[in-house]
């Protein structure tokens, strides 16, 4: 039976030497910024050109928009609209890391965003081994056991997950011993009665609440499984039990306080959302038994957790040591054994509750599934706890200062043996987390001048209008709509400062997203989940061009390719759309389409005047796309030349703007497979004379266009009509399957007399 006399309050530091270690504060410092150098060294190098993770886009622009928010006038932290618009979002579960806001903001203007993160990344690695390493030094743990613990929960494999997802929100373990260390001040300045202590300490104690809030909301449920156990523990033994719950609330109310005015508290009172959370079948387990004695192959993966074999070997040969030597010292008379005793068994059942609640919803055993305590901890938070293995760290944390409390009497005490052993110890942790191997990184977006011209539109009415990028997707931390690519869009909120539709909210209500999957013609369409119904797709555009309104709608043409659209199926639509939409600035793979609605209008869709009077159209080149509509398959480069078949509709589309006057215009063609007859449709009207495409080369063919049909010379609609199309798969040519016509270079407008 444990005596409480035994627990006394100076018993949480054990044998703790009074002389001063600042000299090994900054050895350990130095230490754990090496390895956390050695851990993120490829994001460290590659950190203009990559982010760790999917995710990296969402903490760049979290961070971007604490600042944007603070700096103007009408906005709040808290709630907008700059995502998912036109719909006001409600942030306070969303994961802004705010705590980690005045570090970016200082980094930013020295080294910008990508480099900032980084830096954040790197200090928040640092800090989870050098802090847990002072707590177990402060417990009076071995400074080589102290430092093996801390970098066991630094390099642990589902720390690194965060690192390298950039879970900036979520890879703070360091608030941990740092809760626990404030604590243990309370406690001794309300055993010494020192009541100017007891309140700074109390007053910090809740300022570090705020951070852990400010941080994330999961971690005051970290926290709690740990400093909760603790501070029950050291309020059982106190002489001065009011005092220390009086200091325990004081935190409380500092903590509650900051929250109201400067904290999301007011906006959590406020949040009433339908979200998605997945059934907790369907949450991810440790699999048993790979998941505790190795480290997965894939562990940057959060459907691949694993513990490796380090942390939860160490942990069951430090709970044997401690069971056996406890046998036949029941009796013994209270003292500083005794205590360390007691200390020992609190740690090992602190770090059962998180180790069982991280294996997730069943212990998985051949074909048999065993539940697990997770399931009710599901339940009670309304499936909002998505992660069971998120909790490991703090098993990690318990599992490290109880071999700290075993193992530090234990340790040979001559520095030669000492040295072989701790060293031993730090290359199986190496060796079993793999501390070299890395994660794979995400290429950045690639920067567009054009974003930095948005964001250089400034005042009324540019700061209202919705930037709606193309392939449309959405998503939530419960699920991801459409092409998950198309929602790290978001990161360009950052240059271009807008609202957007495109992004990810950590919890936001499900019908602000849910429309664009299936449900929306215009924003289905646009993802490729939907085929397009022109009629209906052109009253919904014209409707939210001008309600929401939208300044510019961008379409990123790779990733719609790839999602299987036809080549030219948005922007061939979207040229035909010219009382809705202007002419496209073609940037690289980026279509940017300013809106009728833009103050600034549109700039005439005039080619290139290659010489007097002369406009050319380069067909096949980047930048054709703002002329073209429909009926033209990719672009490809045959024997040198740039050019597009033409042959995917009846007709083959252009558009373009043109000084009224009449004009000779000279089209570059060849038939496929045999000649062809070929007419040139302006506005509808077929002009004068019969063409004969040849299939034997590329050759000039050249039509009237009177100036009366020019009329203003706004927005002419040409077309290729061409009396059919063969599909070389079918004739025996090659594997193609595309429907071909005519191959044109280019298009010419001269303009002539008459």
């Amino acid at each position: 039976m444990i005596d409480r006399q035994s627990i006394s309050s100076k018993s949480i530091t054990v044998d703790t030497p009074r002389r001063r270690r600042w000299p090994l504060y900054v050895a350990a410092l130095v230490f754990f910024a090496l390895l956390a150098f050695l851990c993120l060294h490829a994001p460290i190098f590659q950190r203009n050109t990559h982010g760790a993770g999917y995710d990296y886009f969402f903490y760049h622009w979290t961070m971007w928009w604490i600042d944007h928010a603070l700096a103007t006038d009408g906005l709040e932290v808290f709630h907008s609209d700059y995502v998912m618009a036109p719909h006001d979002n409600n942030f306070a579960y969303n994961a802004l890391s705010t705590v980690w806001y005045p570090t970016w903001k200082v980094l930013e203007p020295l080294a910008g965003t990508l480099s900032a993160i980084v830096a954040i990344i790197f200090i928040g690695c640092t800090l989870n081994g050098f802090l847990l390493f002072v707590f177990l030094l402060d417990e009076g743990a071995a400074p080589g056991i102290a430092l093996i613990g801390g970098a066991a929960l630094q390099v642990f494999p589902i720390t690194r997950y965060f690192y390298y997802n950039t879970h900036i929100n979520l890879m703070d373990w360091f608030w941990l011993p740092v809760h626990l260390l404030i604590w243990k001040r309370v406690v001794a300045a309300s055993e010494s009665g020192h009541m100017g202590r007891l309140i700074g300490w109390a007053a910090v104690q809740g300022i570090a609440f705020w951070g852990l809030f400010l941080t994330d909301l999961q971690f005051p449920i970290f926290v709690a499984f740990l400093l909760a156990p603790y501070g029950l523990l050291t309020l059982w033994r106190s002489s001065r039990r009011a005092r220390l719950i009086a200091a325990g609330v004081m935190a409380l109310v500092v903590a509650g306080l900051l929250l109201w005015f400067v904290g999301p508290l007011r906006s959590i009172l406020e949040f009433d959302a339908a979200l998605t959370p997945s059934p907790v079948d369907e949450r991810p387990v440790l699999a048993f038994p790979d998941a505790f004695i190795s480290m997965s192959r894939t562990w940057w993966d959060w459907a691949t957790p694993s513990l490796s074999a380090f942390v939860t070997l160490a942990a069951l040969a430090t709970t044997l040591v401690a069971v056996r030597s406890g046998r036949g010292a029941r009796q013994a008379a209270a003292g500083p054994d005794e205590k360390r005793r007691v200390w020992q068994w609190f740690w090992f059942l602190a770090m059962i509750p998180p180790f069982l609640l991280a294996i997730g919803p069943d212990l998985r055993i051949g074909d048999t599934a065993i539940p697990m305590p997770f399931r009710l901890m599901y339940d009670a938070t309304g499936g909002n706890f998505r992660m069971p293995w998120r909790l490991a760290p703090v098993f990690v944390i318990a599992a490290a200062a109880l071999a700290a409390y075993v193992w530090t009497p234990r340790l040979p005490r001559r520095r030669a043996p000492r040295a072989y052993a701790l060293g031993g110890a730090f290359l199986l942790l190496a060796i079993s987390v793999r501390l070299y191997e890395t994660g794979p990184l995400k290429p950045v977006l690639p920067a567009y001048a054009m974003y930095e011209a948005i964001g250089r539109e400034t005042g009324a009415p540019y700061d209202d209008y919705v930037v709606l990028e193309v392939p449309t997707g959405a998503g939530t931390g419960e699920v991801l709509l459409g092409d998950p690519e198309a929602i790290t869009f978001q990161y360009y909120g950052i240059t271009h400062h807008k609202r957007m539709v495109n992004g990810f909210i950590s919890r936001a209500p499900i019908d602000h997203f849910l429309y664009l999957h299936t449900d929306d013609p215009m924003m289905a369409w646009l993802g490729q989940r939907r085929l397009l119904e022109p009629e209906r797709v052109r009253e919904q555009l014209q409707d939210r061009i001008f309600d929401w309104p939208v300044g510019y709608i961008v379409v990123h043409q790779e990733y719609a390719r790839r999602n299987g659209m036809q080549p030219l199926e948005i922007s061939g639509y979207f040229n035909g759309l010219d009382d809705l939409l202007c002419a496209p600035v073609v940037e690289g793979d980026a279509l940017f389409f300013r809106t009728r609605w833009h103050p600034d209008g549109c700039e005439p869709r005039t080619p290139p005047e290659v010489a007097p009077g002369v406009y050319r159209i380069d067909v096949g080149t980047s930048g054709d796309e703002r002329y073209l509509g429909w009926g033209w398959h990719w672009s490809e480069v045959v024997a040198g030349l740039t050019l597009r078949w033409a042959g995917d509709k009846p007709l083959a589309q252009v558009f373009v703007d043109l000084p009224p006057h009449a004009y000779e215009v000279t089209v570059a063609m060849q038939a496929f497979a045999e000649p062809r007859r070929v007419d040139l449709l302006v506005n509808g009207e077929p002009l004068a004379g019969e063409v004969t495409v040849g299939d034997a080369g590329l050759e000039a063919y050249t039509f009237a266009l009177p100036a009366a049909l020019v009329g203003t010379g706004e927005h002419l609609a040409l077309a290729l009509k061409y009396d059919k199309a063969l599909v070389p798969v079918e004739i025996g040519q090659s594997a193609d399957q595309r429907s071909l016509a005519v191959a044109v270079d280019w298009i010419e407008f001269r303009r002539v007399d008459g």
